[in-house]
């Protein structure tokens, strides 16, 4: 029976998702006329698509060599502090897009403490902008996902690596590049997708026409030149890339698992010149996440104190957090039942196939632009009711589905653990549902439950691309309060904004994992 509802969850879910693309395609496709093949012969068009390529390929280079670069001296260096960097490297993603786009120039803009200690000037506006923000937000999550791999390099290996004499470039060529390899194309597909889809960082950082991705033109399509056939072009294009990358990284991922592999932090001899090059890596790295740190909080020097805009951070946080909330709710739905159905296949060794084509659903946001989607559904709603009754449902329904991948691969590596390891238990004791949910999974599920739930929300608080595209001036939330804050120069109110919304999302990851996350030993 239970079985049964796991299947009826898991597909309904995925119709739903199936509908909402449906139904953002069929009202864009409403407002163009009869698409032909001699449309795409826009040059303009094909100037968007290749910078959208090159600095999204740029971006992804950059993040996965110095995340590996990073990787490797935190493995050989050992540093007291890892504990807290690998934490630092799951903030940096999650940080607020439009946040980092303040930091970058109050660092290295045109009046940043960098162009002050730099012998040349450069401009922070284009290509150069766009490398450093995502920079900042990716590769810090590489190096993570890279030192997991590299601790789960077997004892062996090193022994035999030392007792053959391996020199360093030997160690990367025959040991440590095999086992990275397996992982980094999808951690690379993973960036490049997140690149390839930026909206925020090329809107702020982009700097004009020659610097446009195809988000940012369906933006302008949309919301200038009211363009729906050329914005509908740049959403088959994106789609057509984006789906077919995504489909191939699926194909290729290997089903994650928890491993705990005991640290190895002296398997051979290090020599000077190699500890000093880990040292400079790890120190390079630090001066650049620290400064665009510094360039958000940088203009607060300036801030007058008086006649603060109390009002105006309050209906933005509370605007923020109402959709951040309804955000969620839609997470917890779409996500809990579609890993429902997966949790039961996989119980019984079947249906990962079907799997991969829902999870390729619930990656929607990965693959179709959310500029799309957003101006699909409001173009649909606009000719059939009052669309300003809709807004925020609207927007917390498009957050829900950018968060949903996160949230599904956040809980999968701790579900595969959890069924593989009692599923044949609960087999045998023929426990009802609720019981092994209560007494096994529930307990085991609590914390990685807790960051992914804190995640979704920080990542729905921090969004600013569907607001800015159907929000009216009756929602203003933290994000659009902070862009406009910039776009009017106002860099010490920007910066001020910038801080509560720091402290809102540091509220939501500390109060969920104490209610959700705390230890769970004295339950199992």
């Amino acid at each position: 029976m239970m079985k049964k509802l796991a299947a009826i969850a898991g597909y309904t879910a995925s119709a739903f998702l199936a509908l909402v693309i449906c139904a953002a395609f069929w009202g864009l496709a409403e407002q163009t006329k009869e698409l032909s093949w001699s449309a795409f012969n826009d040059p303009y068009l094909w100037r968007v698509l290749r910078f959208s390529l090159w600095q999204a390929l740029l971006s992804a280079l950059l993040a996965c060599v110095g995340g590996i670069l990073i990787a490797r001296a935190w493995f050989y260096l050992q540093p007291k502090s890892l504990n807290w960097q690998l934490r630092l490297a799951n903030l940096c993603f999650v940080c607020p897009v439009i946040l980092v786009v303040l930091g970058c120039v109050g660092s290295f803009g045109l009046n940043g403490f960098w162009q002050h200690l730099a012998p040349f000037s450069w401009k922070i506006y284009g290509l150069p902008g766009i490398l450093i923000a995502h920079t900042f937000l990716n590769m810090p999550l590489i190096a993570r996902y890279c030192y997991l791999q590299y601790q789960a390099i077997p004892a062996s290996y090193w022994r035999q690596g030392k007792q053959l004499g391996f020199s360093q470039f030997s160690y990367w060529r025959l040991i440590e590049w095999p086992m990275l390899r397996s992982r980094l194309a999808g951690l690379f597909g993973l960036v490049f997708l997140l690149c390839f889809g930026s909206f925020t960082i090329v809107l702020a950082l982009g700097g004009g026409p020659q610097s446009t991705t195809l988000e940012v033109a369906i933006y302008q399509a949309l919301r200038y030149d009211f363009d729906p056939l050329f914005a509908l072009q740049c959403a088959l294009l994106q789609l057509l890339i984006a789906t077919s990358l995504g489909w191939l990284l699926l194909g290729r991922e290997q089903q994650d698992s928890i491993r705990h592999q005991q640290s190895l932090t002296s398997i051979h001899q290090h020599s000077t010149l190699s500890l000093t090059w880990h040292r400079l890596i790890i120190t390079s790295y630090y001066l650049f996440i620290s400064s665009v740190v510094l360039g958000m909080f940088s203009p607060l020097l300036a801030l007058s104190w008086q006649a603060l805009p109390w009002q105006q951070w309050i209906e933005s946080s509370l605007w923020s957090l109402n959709i951040a909330l309804q955000s969620v709710v839609w997470v917890l739905i779409l996500g809990s039942a579609l890993l429902w159905q997966y949790s039961s296949n996989l119980s019984r060794n079947k249906g990962a196939k079907r799997h991969k084509g829902q999870e390729l659903l619930a990656s929607v946001m990965l693959l179709a632009p959310a500029m799309v989607i957003t101006t699909g559904l409001f173009f649909l709603l606009l000719s059939r009711t009052d669309i300003s009754r809709y807004t925020v449902p609207l927007v917390a329904l498009i957050n829900a589905l950018m968060s949903l991948p996160f949230y599904m691969r956040s809980l999968k590596p701790a579900l595969n653990d959890s069924v593989k390891q009692y599923a044949k238990l609960n087999q045998s004791l023929d426990l009802p549902a609720l019981s092994q949910v209560r007494f096994i999974y529930w307990p085991l599920m609590r914390k990685p439950l807790s960051v992914a739930i804190s995640l979704c929300m920080v990542l729905s608080l921090g969004d600013m691309g569907v607001i800015a595209l159907i929000g009216s001036v009756d929602v203003t939330t933290l994000p659009l309060l902070l862009f406009q804050q910039l776009s009017s120069y106002q860099y010490a109110l920007a910066s001020a904004t910038g801080l509560i919304m720091l402290l809102l999302c540091g509220v939501i990851f500390y109060l969920l994992d104490i209610s959700l996350g705390r230890d769970n030993a004295e339950h199992i």
